[in-house]
């Protein structure tokens, strides 16, 4: 008779139970969006779909660097572009790049070309005119595009060039953001040749 108690007990708590839960439905990793109406930010996926229009953006603004650097004319971040003569590999720091003897340049300002490993620079952010903060939910997804950006970078620029110490003596080609720091000026490419 206890049995028959607690039986009946149990199934009055657990018809109670469920009837207060809901349907439960599953949702797939990555279509939550789908569901939920709000869209999780890839950044990867927009610098990937904006970055032939930043290219175009930041290469039609380019000036030369030589007669940049040459009047003093170089803010903080500054769209650039120029030929010259690579004069170095550096990759004594994480972040890899080459030296850059630039034509028509003579002044004490190093030109350095960033090639890979880490990259904070916002350069190419912070010049292009496709997106503006407001265009992000929040800094953290600003933040999270620019580094996007310099991935880009090194996947669409410097990456297929295979560069290494044998780039030294050839002749580079390059235009993207420049950030001058008073002895140096770093560039994150968006477009460059060497041959």
């Amino acid at each position: 008779m206890k049995n028959k108690t607690s039986l009946i007990a149990l199934a009055a708590f657990l018809t109670v139970s469920f009837t207060g839960c809901g349907i439960v439905k599953v949702v797939p990793i990555g279509e939550e969006d789908q569901y939920s109406g709000k869209k999780t930010f890839d950044s990867a996926a927009e610098s990937n779909s904006d970055w032939e229009a930043i290219v175009s953006d930041i290469t039609g603004e380019a000036q030369e660097i030589a007669d940049a650097l040459g009047s003093g004319n170089v803010s903080e971040v500054t769209a650039v572009k120029g030929t010259g003569t690579i004069t170095a590999y550096n990759t004594d720091t994480p972040k890899h790049y080459i030296v850059v003897e630039v034509e028509g340049y003579t002044g004490d300002i190093e030109v350095q070309v960033r090639t890979d490993g880490p990259n904070s620079s916002t350069a190419i952010r912070d010049l292009q005119h496709l997106k503006e903060f407001e265009s992000f939910t929040n800094q953290t997804e600003w933040s999270a595009y620019g580094k996007a950006l310099n991935k880009e970078s090194v996947a669409q620029v410097t990456e297929p060039l295979g560069i290494d110490e044998n780039a030294v003596g050839k002749t580079v080609t390059f235009a993207g953001g420049g950030e001058a720091n008073g002895e140096a000026i770093s560039i994150t490419p968006v477009e460059m040749t060497i041959e």
